[in-house]
């Protein structure tokens, strides 16, 4: 057996992801989207990268302080996500892929905590383990039998990091062991719960109760963006509660104008969404599933022309087009100072960053002039 302690300054940087020691670890944080990490013919856009190949069987040990999730674990063609929410891509497997049978686990880690996840790839098992709490066991993952699993251990698999864009994850420590025989299994000693962020059904509660488990300094973002909506009388805003602090959707809806808001919690984690909305039965453009209304070519322009750095970083917000399909019916274009984009629903995704919400308002301020 052979021990591998990481050193992070040997750690090489890819694309655009902040990657430095800071305050007593590894600090990491990607400023755009790292594209779609499940698929291996797409990869990743922003991570670091270990030097070193590995072999099976294999165990990765790390502590981890994420006070802004989620992070991206990649071991060849397959990846494991921490702190992520509304992801049934949460795992998937090294040598083959997985995209058309999407899998996840519960991946839910204590925020701005020091988390100790342990993660053995086996010859014959899989085992997770977050702060000593067996989180998904397996003996029938692809590799175990695949056929190009044999050439691809012995060259070895490549282990990359990265998060979410905007995250803010510290690593304290990270080493990999490899085994020359099959490890033990840890024992498990707690029920292994499936989990994924699902609307609480058959309650009424209220947005206070919703938003309760949150963070204090992100509740009160909240309410002020909450109470900023609410006032733009311009803009026909409605909003809807469904579910409470287990599942939450709060959606702010404009049916006159066309385009929606909306908050997904679970527990304390959460995330929010703006986008033109897509009408099944509307047609736009001489097609069927189109939009009411879309300025997101006109409001970006106004931005840049005020104030660049914000236009810029909202089209970082944008979801990016993997290309999942030729035919696919939802990719959009956008364009901004000349450059086109492409968005995969026309969605802007913002995670947990205050800087989030300020951004948001701000092109709201500026919709309701346009409008």
């Amino acid at each position: 057996m052979s021990v591998q302690h990481i050193n992070f300054e040997s750690l090489k940087a890819k694309g655009n992801i902040i990657a430095e020691e800071r305050g007593g670890g590894f600090f990491l944080s990607a400023t755009k989207s790292i594209r779609g990490y499940y698929l291996p013919t797409r990869p990743l856009s922003s991570c670091v990268t270990i030097s070193k190949r590995f072999r099976l069987p294999l165990k990765i040990n790390m502590t981890l302080n994420m006070p802004l999730p989620g992070l991206h674990l990649l071991l060849g063609e397959g990846h494991i996500s921490f702190g992520t929410m509304a992801d049934n891509r949460s795992l998937s497997d090294i040598a083959e892929s997985d995209k058309k049978r999407p899998k996840h686990f519960n991946n839910r880690i204590s925020l701005a905590e020091d988390n100790e996840i342990t993660i053995l790839y086996g010859l014959k098992f899989m085992q997770i383990i977050v702060n000593d709490e067996t989180r998904y066991f397996s003996k029938k993952e692809k590799y175990m039998r695949s056929k190009l699993f044999a050439d691809m251990n012995e060259a070895g698999f490549e282990l990359s990091i990265s998060t979410d864009k905007f995250a803010e994850a510290t690593l304290k420590k990270m080493t990999v062991e490899e085994y020359d025989t099959e490890p033990d299994t840890v024992p498990i000693n707690n029920e292994i719960t499936s989990t994924n962020f699902n609307i609480s059904k058959g309650v009424k509660a209220s947005f206070e109760e919703c938003i309760s488990l949150l963070a204090p300094m992100l509740q009160e973002e909240i309410i002020k963006t909450d109470r900023f909506l609410m006032k733009q009388n311009e803009l026909k805003i409605k909003r809807k509660i469904e579910g409470d602090h287990l599942g939450c959707k709060i959606t702010y809806i404009s049916n006159v104008h066309g385009f929606s808001y909306s908050l997904r919690i679970h527990e304390n984690l959460m995330s929010h969404y703006f986008w033109w909305y897509m009408v099944a039965n509307h047609k736009f453009d001489d097609k069927f599933m189109g939009r009411k209304n879309d300025l997101t070519d006109l409001t970006l322009k106004n931005i840049y022309e005020l104030l660049p750095d914000i236009a810029e970083r909202l089209v970082d917000y944008y979801a990016k087009c993997d290309g999942c399909k030729q035919t696919c019916s939802v990719k959009t274009v956008y364009e901004l100072n000349n450059k086109k984009f492409l968005s995969c629903h026309g969605q802007m995704q913002m995670n947990m960053n205050l800087q989030t919400f300020s951004d948001f308002k701000f092109m709201i301020d500026l919709l309701k002039n346009l409008v």
